[in-house]
């Protein structure tokens, strides 16, 4: 295919794929719809590489940036909302690697993947029922408690976790202590009933305890979590230290990088241990709360993605943090 004589060498641009639909639709995410498709050829190692043109490109671009592929991934680290810092980073490790054109892209996916921590599964043990000794730890099941500012997405997180777990063939149960916000418990009461399982109410520290308690004939018991600091935050912190629960902070993609300090400072007195991100369906730069969780070192849990119960919560991954930081969303 021969290039159009009014587009410039440096408006070429080589992208990769695993196959020729997933070359292209990167080559539209990286360079519009406007991007013309000059040719396509497989890749060393496997994959379809596609070499776009894009008209609306400056017709000389910087020699020390284009032969490299750096400009490229410049261009989608800031489209996400990455930091000048974190870029500047990224831009490096791309050249200490030697890696070119497209492949400049896998180097920068590489490195981003491994520089955000990854929380381990929840560690579900097979509850042997209500008669078994409490005193016997190999006996009880998991407890895991959402907690986070509000809106940030706790409640559909709890019956998204729900619903997974049930599926797997696990006993589950509800607790919810947001128990002041008029129909708060309305959509746990809705999940309980799809799912066939039984939720409690936690008010208060005492109630808190009674439903750990209660749920010590369970795989796990799920814990939507309150809105703000009060009386019950003394009883997460030390069922948390006692082995009892597992905190998880939930915490919206859409939020601000100042609102997610604040919310990360506010709930430090729980120890949260993972981080559960939400509403990445709602915006393309999702970068900040990415960035908070590597310079914290608070490992990626969950990601969510959309209402579906069954199919919008996904684990976190290296490939997926990669899709976050240079796409903007989940692949």
């Amino acid at each position: 295919m021969v290039t159009p004589p009014s587009l410039r060498p440096a408006s070429i641009h080589r992208v990769r794929g695993r196959d020729l639909r997933e070359a292209l639709e990167r080559a539209r995410e990286l360079h519009g719809s406007s991007a013309l498709v000059l040719a396509q050829e497989r890749a060393p190692g496997g994959g379809i590489t596609v070499a776009v043109a894009d008209p609306t490109a400056r017709a000389v671009a910087r020699p020390d940036r284009a032969p490299c592929g750096l400009d490229d991934v410049e261009r989608v680290l800031r489209r996400s909302g990455t930091s000048g810092e974190w870029i500047a980073r990224t831009l490096a490790r791309v050249e200490r690697t030697g890696a070119r054109g497209t492949f400049a892209l896998d180097a920068a996916a590489e490195a981003l993947g491994r520089w955000v921590p990854i929380a381990p599964s929840p560690k579900l043990r097979r509850a042997r029922g209500p008669s078994w000794p409490a005193g016997r730890r190999g006996g009880r099941g998991c407890a895991i408690a959402l907690v986070g500012p509000a809106g940030a997405g706790k409640t559909t997180s709890v019956a998204k976790l729900a619903s997974r777990l049930v599926r797997s063939g696990r006993r589950v149960g509800l607790c919810s202590s947001d128990v002041e916000r008029p129909g708060a418990l309305a959509p746990l009461e809705s999940c309980a009933k799809a799912l066939q399982i039984s939720l409690d109410v936690a008010g208060s520290a005492a109630e808190l305890r009674a439903a750990l308690a209660r749920s010590r004939h369970r795989d796990a018991l799920l814990i939507d979590g309150p809105g703000r600091l009060r009386d019950l935050v003394p009883a997460l912190a030390e069922a948390a230290i006692e082995g009892e629960l597992h905190v998880y902070l939930v915490l919206a993609a859409t939020a601000s990088r100042p609102a997610l300090e604040r919310a990360l400072e506010t709930w430090r007195p729980v120890s949260p241990e993972a981080l559960v991100v939400t509403h990445l369906d709602e915006t393309r730069a999702p970068a900040p709360v990415l960035e908070l969780a590597a310079e914290q070192a608070l490992p990626l849990a969950f990601l969510g993605d959309g209402c579906d119960l069954a199919r919008d919560l996904h684990r976190a991954s290296a490939g997926r943090i990669a899709d976050l930081f240079l796409r903007g969303r989940l692949a």
